[in-house]
């Protein structure tokens, strides 16, 4: 239903200065004389909207994603303004709202009642960008309903709301590190505590250092 392989635009260079806008903020733009790569970012990344909700908010944080990734605007063509879109305050209003959606989804999922009783009647507006189409893909199947994005931003709504509401996924924090991991049908599996093997060896060594550490005090 959803088509989340749409290619998006990657400058080779980003910077962040003074942003057309309210007085003080400060916006993403692409680099002078940067070129560009069309990427695949969800089709590379299938829990990009974890990562992404998960910045901080920081300069640091966003500059480091759109190198990544890309910015939220196109900002191939000329004259197009980063004030809208790629300005930080923006950026972290974009991150607010997909935090936003994946509580929305996962309570959703686990507990409905009371999903029901913090959002019921307010139905949530998605970014805009996306377009719905009739598609025939097989002579042996009926037409189906397909939604595209436009956007990186929608699609990564797109994504969050495919990997919880119709995959059945959900996030938990690595509890070594803090990076956020998906666990779910194919996921990591419900049990699982840590992103990587790297993290569960650390975990566990230093368990084991602190120990010794405590038998020889």
């Amino acid at each position: 239903m959803f088509e989340l392989d749409f290619e998006w635009p990657v400058a080779t260079e980003y910077v962040v200065r003074a942003a057309t806008g309210p007085r003080g903020d400060r916006a993403i733009y692409v680099a002078k004389n940067a070129t560009y790569t069309l990427r695949k970012p969800l089709v590379e990344n299938p829990k990009l909207y974890l990562e992404f909700a998960n910045l901080d908010g920081s300069e640091s944080a966003c500059l480091k994603f759109a190198h990544e990734y890309g910015a939220m605007s196109d900002l191939r063509y000329p004259g197009q303004q980063p004030g809208v879109f790629d300005a930080l305050s923006q950026w972290k209003g974009h991150i607010r709202n997909l935090q936003g959606l994946i509580r929305l989804c996962e309570l959703g999922r686990a507990r409905p009642a009371e999903a029901f009783r913090q959002f019921g009647k307010r139905d949530r507006r998605l970014y805009g960008g996306l377009e719905a189409y009739v598609s025939i893909e097989s002579p042996k199947a009926p037409p189906t309903l397909k939604i595209r994005c436009e956007y990186l931003l929608a699609g990564l709504e797109l994504q969050a709301i495919q990997s919880i509401l119709f995959q059945g996924r959900t996030s938990i924090r690595c509890i070594e590190c803090s990076k956020p991991i998906e666990i779910g049908v194919g996921a990591r599996r419900s049990q699982s505590k840590f992103c990587s093997t790297r993290c569960k060896d650390k975990y566990h060594n230093q368990l084991k250092a602190e120990a010794k550490r405590s038998r020889h005090a």
